[in-house]
């Protein structure tokens, strides 16, 4: 395609200038030393880096760096954010341009700067990490994956839109979302929280030792809909040292989700219906995953240089009920992975070699009984065995007021899959024959930042976001689809826009256009699409700003078209349909007050208008939410703080979609009072 032949040129560009080095900043490694992931800083390292100097800074590219420097769209969730989550939504929701459907008690389907995406498209476009690590293996992925992650006790999320920089390759496509925990020396904190309809959630964060550091989550929760909740238990260990000349960062975490499953109400407008909307037609289902995950991140100088080797280890166990279809099928799937990430960093480049091997698992069976061409009996049952090979580089270059960002990534995806069961098909099912796949992927990047002025920046980026299928794509196949027929997904983005910042005023503004090919997608008759084409174009707005000395206002708007670029006569799409469940609006506006002990505010959220079906036929008219917050500084360590959500107790769908001849809705919660406490000890 000419339109990215700039791609090419930029990839060589980068893995010819990768060679010439210069002095170090600093890394994520060297975290140990100059603490970003708490409330303060321990100043140890000469030269060390203050909180007062670095505003906003990420933590997930090589580099250590302020938002305002960087050419990608970055937004970050601070601490005082994620404490009082519920769900991962809530804050998330409020970064412009990223839309998460809540589903039942922890489920989710993630949109950034795309339409919301399911199945494998919607695990596959989106790359989930914790502490710069994947939270699952690429061609693993999970739709709900931020359940996943220790959000209740993260220091900050940190959200890139578009496709992710040069250090992560598959899944990181349409964006980004990476938890920072905290370590050693962010102190002692206790947070307790519950609800009007039966939500509880205990965290602690505790410095064990100076080395040590325990984090754990337990929530409970009774659902608003009939025979729905969940309980969940996430811990964490983070244990950072120095030892010789290596500074090391261990972390291992745990997370255990036991869930009730409230499934899809079915009907027109259903979810305004009082009588049906905290109904559950579904009480047999239930979602149930344990993640294991352990890394260590050992880095170190070397000739001026720092080298850092990062392995790791993972365990992920799901076992659900496939309630958003019919038949209802169960299904278990697993996958065991070992890793490491590599890079060798100096000033303004950084090179790196990243590999991780992948024994996976599925499992599906339905004993109900067939449901059109959803057969009762055995659906799947193989295992994958996937093996990736990765390197990236990337080179700043600065003359006077301009830097020019050049990366690119290559990646080599294998996949040796088996089947357990006779091969053959069972209804809308085809178990495919023993076979192997390969896939190479090249995501070259170009960014610029100009800073106009010691208050404005402006920034352009060129960059491709590609990923492997993921293995349900090729393997758990259906009728219309043959085996292996899904190929690598491309999307290749242009952006641009400006950033300003004074004192406690922010402004940023972002323009972007997005084509992406070999689009993969289950259509609203459940059949899988293999070779799609969409083109997204969007501006996206944020800003804060002070009113008064105890008034500030804060919000972000983003304006979005999205459409079909095929056609494709079997679902009914036509070139120029606008893609389901694609808002062309979607918006948080804040005020809020501050009076020395006691804090204010209303939100205000919006999602604007979308088609359910592909056809353009059905449509839900999105909905005007508003959350009341308010807090309280009982002492200097000790705050109690409560919100109501649907102030105005509105009825509305947090999804709205159209499937096998249905209008389906997951409803929106009811107005519900959150009150808790905060200790710090």
């Amino acid at each position: 395609m000419t339109r990215c032949n700039w791609l090419g040129l930029a990839a060589t560009l980068v893995l010819a200038s990768a060679a010439f080095p210069a002095h170090a900043q600093m890394t994520v490694a060297q975290m140990s030393v100059a603490r970003m992931d708490g409330s303060q800083m321990d100043g140890s390292q000469e030269g060390g880096l203050q909180p007062d100097e670095i505003p906003d800074v990420i933590t997930v590219t090589d580099q250590i760096a302020a938002i305002q420097d960087r050419p990608e769209s970055i937004d970050l969730v601070p601490a005082r954010e994620t404490r009082a989550l519920v769900h991962p939504a809530e804050a998330l929701n409020g970064v412009a341009g990223v839309n998460i459907h809540r589903g039942s008690g922890q489920e989710h389907l993630t949109a950034i700067r795309s339409p919301v995406l399911t199945g494998g498209a919607g695990a596959g476009s989106f790359l989930f990490l914790e502490n710069g690590i994947p939270l699952r293996a690429a061609g693993f992925a999970n739709v709900n994956g931020l359940f996943e992650a220790g959000t209740e006790f993260a220091h900050q999320v940190e959200v890139f839109k578009g496709p992710g920089p040069a250090e992560y390759g598959s899944n990181a496509v349409h964006g980004l979302v990476n938890v920072v925990t905290p370590g050693p020396g962010d102190g002692h904190r206790a947070t307790l929280i519950g609800s009007s309809r039966g939500y509880g959630r205990l965290t602690i964060g505790h410095d064990v030792t100076e080395t040590l550091r325990a984090s754990i989550s337990l929530a409970h929760d009774d659902g608003f809909r009939d025979d729905s909740g969940f309980d969940q238990q996430k811990a964490e260990l983070r244990y950072r040292d120095q030892h010789g000349a290596w500074d090391l960062d261990a972390i291992a975490a745990l997370n255990n989700l036991n869930q009730e499953t409230a499934g899809f109400l079915q009907g027109p407008d259903v979810y305004r219906d009082d009588a049906l909307r905290l109904t559950n037609p579904n009480p047999e289902a239930f979602r149930d995953g344990r993640n294991y995950r352990a890394q260590v991140t050992l880095s170190r100088d070397l000739a001026g240089r720092t080298l850092v080797l990062t392995p790791y280890a993972r365990r992920a166990e799901l076992r659900f009920l496939r309630h958003f279809v019919p038949g209802q099928a169960l299904e278990k799937n697993a996958h065991t992975s070992v890793g490491l990430q590599t890079a060798l960093i100096g000033q303004d480049w950084s090179i790196g070699l990243d590999g991780e091997y992948t024994d996976g698992a599925l499992y599906e069976f339905q004993a109900g009984p067939s449901r059109f061409s959803f057969v009762q009996g055995l659906h799947f049952d193989y295992t994958v065995k996937a093996s990736v090979l990765a390197a990236y580089a990337q080179k700043a270059f600065e003359t006077g007021r301009l830097r020019i960002d050049l990366g690119a990534r290559g990646e080599y995806t294998h996949y040796d899959y088996a089947t357990r069961a006779a091969p053959g098909r069972s209804g809308r099912f085809v178990r495919t024959p023993d076979r192997t796949d390969a896939f190479f992927t090249l995501t070259p990047k170009l960014g610029l930042t100009y800073a106009a002025a010691d208050t404005v920046t402006l920034f352009a980026r060129a960059a491709r976001g590609s990923r492997a299928p993921q293995t349900t794509d090729l393997y758990a196949v259906v009728q219309n689809q043959e085996p292996g027929a899904a190929d690598v997904e491309t999307l290749d983005s242009l952006e641009g826009g400006v950033r300003f910042g004074r004192g406690g005023t922010r402004f940023a503004l972002t323009a972007y256009t997005m084509w992406k090919d070999n689009f993969f997608f289950r259509n609203a008759a459940g059949f899988n699409v293999v070779d799609g084409k969409t083109r997204h174009t969007g501006l996206e707005l944020s800003f804060a700003a002070p009113m008064t000395d105890w008034l500030s206002a804060s919000g972000e708007w983003a304006v979005a078209d999205q459409r079909y670029d095929f056609d494709d006569p079997s679902s009914g799409i036509r070139d120029g349909l606008t893609v389901d469940t694609a808002p062309n609006t979607l918006g948080t506006m804040r005020l809020s007050a501050d009076f020395d002990r006691i804090e204010a505010g209303i939100e205000w959220r919006h999602v604007g208008r979308y088609f359910t079906n592909e056809v353009n036929t059905q449509t839900y008219p999105g909905h005007d939410i508003f959350v009341a917050r308010g807090a309280y500084d009982l002492s200097d360590g000790l705050r109690l703080f409560g919100r109501i959500d649907n102030l105005f107790d509105t009825r509305y769908a947090d999804r709205a979609d159209f499937a096998f001849g249905n209008e389906r809705y997951f409803p929106g919660r009811p107005r519900t009072l959150f009150i808790g406490l905060t200790a710090e000890y």
